[in-house]
């Protein structure tokens, strides 16, 4: 049955390249994209009971300003959540933050869960050694995935076996080993261990206000959810703890708490600005996947149907040999069949090779899964077999044998099955300049985001965030004096606000005035403002010759403490000017903290990435030691891998006890663009796949129209039309298509852009040049696609054409 198939290939050598080709390049693109599809609709299903476990985020609706959740939240709701919802079975509360690991000579940073005792009842992870009773039912205990157990120990078999953790005093014994998790699992569980003692006693776990962790909670009575969800708008105003009414309103508004599935909680991050993926980019590349692979087909079958018409003598034959209409069909579809198989095996070897590639771009561990990829690849060939034997084994099959020997020309379909054919190009193209388009707005808003202005330098400036462990707090002077000495280093200095990071925000207010400003505020040692590279616009910056300027501690040292805040903030607080703003006042809303004497403003400055509004920022003065500290290093004189491997060596002399962990504030502020560059560049692909199979088929179509119509042109040149005419005619004919393409690409590239930049703080604005170059170059592409064979045919003596018709 499929022996014909196999004959059609070398004797119609183009037509079996381009059927291959096509459909190989649309089954790659397709199961690439499903795979990558699939590993972010994945997310945390390993996690037995999934469907149970709730993240509880804080849901902000202030009047007069725009609402925002945070997965980070305060610990206080928790003992109150399990007695006013019976229906909660399990509580649980989570922080994970990097932090020094050390067994024996082995020290290392990994991100290490803190955690309630009950963690293992909410998070039920399988355990490849030791009792999920009895892991984490008192201090001093650490469980670890295997994975880390043999990165520590050399075996999985660790039970027993300690380690320090946090530079704690005392070790931790390993309780229990987990099963690895899988790389898309959205939290980092494999180093848990118990809360320490003496942080019960922090603010976090007492009051609301702090950005600390995550609330877990497991409820197993479906039904209870929608209950529950709404018991928990406004929850605040029922249990405030320390907060007076008003500062829960201004800072809650109309919200509250909120549940958010498990499941749900990769997309949902991202949408709040707290990692994860975009569920609509993810979404936008499962639709490339599938029309890279419907373009596919619809080429595939677009020649299939065209080339068919070839057959008719070798169908006409058969039959007058005896050959029932039913074989007829059964040959075809086997054909049919058999190529596509073919066409699915390169498809295959294409995605496989393309899998590493993707997952270096876009940072995913994406498997070449033959559970998922052989049942969908057998599905294809079968699918795809079928839609295109089967219109030319029943047309083909009906042919009467005296009618197509007679004939002198092959049958060549009706007005219907061109127009069809012409539709099926639209619809190529129409994808492709979608593609096409969406990639050069993606490149672009990337280009803008690395150029963007953030208020800072970002080249020559390294961030050590090492600086920030609790047990070198006390010996800050000490680090930043040596770290000084470090050759290349110009300017050493500490701070909590640097890129991506700023640590605190309270609630401010002029002096007679009852609105509320938000700001987030932050302390700096001497050196700061000059090592981030800030523009002062009005006043001066801070000086360590003016007494308010630094203090130990400037939360509880004096009135009038002197403050440098941005531009924004003074836009915020009502200043008529920045120059206004210098000498003023503000005081933070508790009434046990000093008034704030603006000193100075400076420029705008971006710490967030681009997806988050602008924050208004104010910058207390600090000589003394602080929590959250990083080292901010300006140097000059050396490459960035010279200085950080300067800075690492003296690290090793100065704090042998915490590994050194350091990055170049340009790096940080590149992973704004990075994803969404890497996203560009697999639209990218996808569109120049899809012209690519769109241009193939074109290729082919315009070959069969070509031959079928040089008797025509025979005709036309007879006439009187000359050469340029004809070219004109075939040309205008391949390229209509292209431009109707066009009207249908350009209203859906719109919408998929304006929707993905509104994303963005700031963004470009959406003109019509990228609109402009897709069209302009598909229809580029697709014009030296045809016209080769088009002059080819143009050129043709009449005399030659009217012989070859």
């Amino acid at each position: 049955m499929f022996a014909s198939g196999f004959r059609i290939l070398p004797r119609h050598g183009l037509y079996g390249a381009i059927n291959l080709l096509g459909l190989g390049l649309g089954v790659a693109v397709f199961l690439t994209m499903m795979l990558i599809v699939r590993y972010e609709y994945g997310y945390d299903r390993y996690v037995p009971d999934a469907s149970h476990i709730y993240q509880v985020d804080d849901d902000f609706r202030p009047a007069g300003r725009a609402p925002y959740q945070a997965s980070y939240m305060s610990f206080v709701s928790v003992p109150f959540m399990e007695q006013d919802f019976p229906e909660i079975s399990q509580a649980v509360r989570v922080v994970e933050k990097p932090a020094p690991v050390r067994v024996g000579a082995v020290l290392e940073r990994d991100t290490v869960a803190f955690t309630d005792r009950n963690f293992l009842s909410v998070f039920a992870l399988p355990l490849l050694e030791g009792d999920k009773a009895t892991a984490l039912d008192g201090p001093g205990k650490v469980v670890l995935s295997a994975s880390m157990a043999r990165k520590y120990f050399g075996t999985v078999h660790a039970i027993g076996r300690r380690m320090r953790i946090d530079n704690s005093g005392d070790e931790e014994v390993v309780s229990a080993i987990l099963v690895d998790p899988p790389p898309n699992a959205t939290s980092d569980f494999r180093i848990v261990t118990v809360f320490p003692s003496s942080w019960l006693k922090e603010w976090p776990f007492n009051n609301w206000g702090s950005q600390w962790g995550h609330v877990w909670l497991r409820i197993d009575d479906a039904a209870a959810v929608p209950r529950i969800a709404a018991g928990l708008h406004g929850y605040p105003y029922r249990h405030p703890g320390t907060w007076k009414e008003s500062l829960v309103r201004f800072t809650y508004g109309d919200g509250g708490l909120v549940l958010v599935p498990l499941r749900a909680v990769h997309f949902h991050n991202a949408s709040i600005g707290e990692g994860g993926a975009s569920r609509r980019l993810i979404d936008i590349l499962g639709l490339v996947g599938l029309a890279a692979l419907a373009t596919a087909i619809v080429n595939y079958v677009n020649l299939a149907t065209a080339r068919s018409g070839l057959r008719a003598r070798e169908v006409a034959m058969r039959k007058v040999l005896g050959a029932t209409r039913a074989a007829l069909v059964v040959r075809f579809m086997g054909d049919a069949i058999m190529l596509v198989g073919v066409s699915v095996l390169v498809g295959l070897a294409l995605t496989e090779l393309s899998l590493r590639w993707v997952n270096m771009l876009g940072g995913w561990n994406v498997a070449f899964e033959w559970g998922f990829v052989l049942p969908v690849s057998v599905l294809i060939v079968l699918v795809v077999g079928v839609v295109a034997g089967i219109y030319p084994a029943l047309v083909l099959s009906s042919f009467r044998p005296v009618a197509v020997l007679a004939a002198s020309r092959m049958p060549a379909g009706g007005r219907i099955e061109s127009m069809l054919r012409s539709g099926l190009v639209v619809l190529q193209f129409g994808f492709a300049i979608v593609l096409a388009v969406c990639t050069i707005v993606m490149t672009d808003q990337a280009a803008f985001v690395r150029a963007l202005d953030r208020g800072v330098s970002k080249d020559g400036v390294i961030a050590i965030d090492a600086l920030m462990d609790a047990s070198l707090t006390a010996r800050q002077a000490e680090i930043m004096r040596r770290l000084a000495e470090v050759p290349g280093v110009r300017i050493a200095t500490r701070s909590n606000m640097y890129a991506h990071h700023v640590n605190s925000a309270d609630n401010f207010r002029r002096p007679g005035d009852a609105r509320l400003v938000p700001v987030h505020w932050g302390r700096v040692a001497p050196g700061y403002f000059e090592a981030i590279g800030a523009r002062l616009v009005a006043g001066r910056l801070f000086d360590e010759h003016q007494g308010n300027d630094y203090h130990a501690d400037p939360q509880h040292e004096g009135m009038d403490i002197n403050v440098v805040i941005s531009r924004l903030a003074a836009e915020r607080f009502g200043f008529a000017s920045p120059q206004a703003a210098v000498g003023q006042v503000v005081r933070p809303d508790q009434a046990d903290r000093p008034c704030c004497r603006i000193i100075g403003v400076i420029d705008d400055i971006r710490f967030g990435d681009v997806h988050e509004a602008m924050q208004p920022l104010l910058y207390l003065g600090r000589t003394g030691s602080f929590e959250d500290a990083v080292v901010i290093v300006r140097y000059d004189g050396a490459s960035q891998a010279e200085e950080m491997a300067r800075l690492r060596s003296a690290w090793a002399g100065i704090a042998p006890d915490v590994p050194f962990s350091a990055q170049e504030v340009s790096d940080i502020f590149a992973d704004d663009f990075r994803s969404d560059q890497n996203y560009g560049m697999l639209f990218g692909i996808g569109s120049a796949v899809a012209i690519g199979i769109a241009c193939l088929g074109l290729f082919g179509l315009s070959s069969f129209n070509v031959s079928r119509r040089r008797h025509e042109i025979g005709v036309r040149k007879v006439l009187g039309a000359d050469r340029r005419q004809v070219l004109m005619l075939l040309v205008g004919q391949f390229l209509r298509p292209v431009m109707i393409a066009n009207l249908i690409a350009w209203p859906v590239a719109w919408l998929f852009m304006s929707q993905w930049l509104s994303g963005f703080d700031q963004r470009i604005a959406l003109t019509p040049w990228p609109f402009v170059i897709a069209a302009g170059g598909a229809a580029l592409i697709a014009l030296l696609t045809v016209l080769g064979q088009s002059a080819r045919a143009a050129a043709n003596p009449p005399a030659a054409s009217l012989r070859a018709g």
